[in-house]
């Protein structure tokens, strides 16, 4: 039997829990080609990666491809995060001391 905790607050999940699915995607198409990519030197572009490569022995690799993401939700932290699903107001909001 599976058991299920809330990605959020780490409560034990019953019967009821929701789940919150989220992709992230570059807003572009990778695959089309523009004007410039057709004039670029794409030569001397690869000759500097593969310098860069032979210095460093590293290779930085920009990961611009789609994630998916899965979370488990209790009630109360789904209600939280669809009030606020990109955690805006409690960035904004000040944490005063309780004098």
């Amino acid at each position: 039997m599976l058991h299920f905790s809330c990605d959020l607050c780490g409560c034990p999940l019953n019967d009821q829990r929701y789940v919150v699915k989220l992709e992230v995607a570059p807003a572009f198409d990778p695959d089309e080609l523009t004007v410039q990519d057709l004039e670029a030197d794409h030569l001397t572009s690869v000759a500097d990666e593969l310098h860069e490569l032979e210095l460093n022995g590293e290779y930085a690799a920009v990961d611009s491809g789609a994630k998916s993401f899965r979370f488990d939700l209790c009630p109360r932290c789904r209600d939280k995060f669809v009030k606020d699903p990109l955690p805006r107001e409690t960035a904004r909001r000040p944490n005063f001391s309780q004098n």
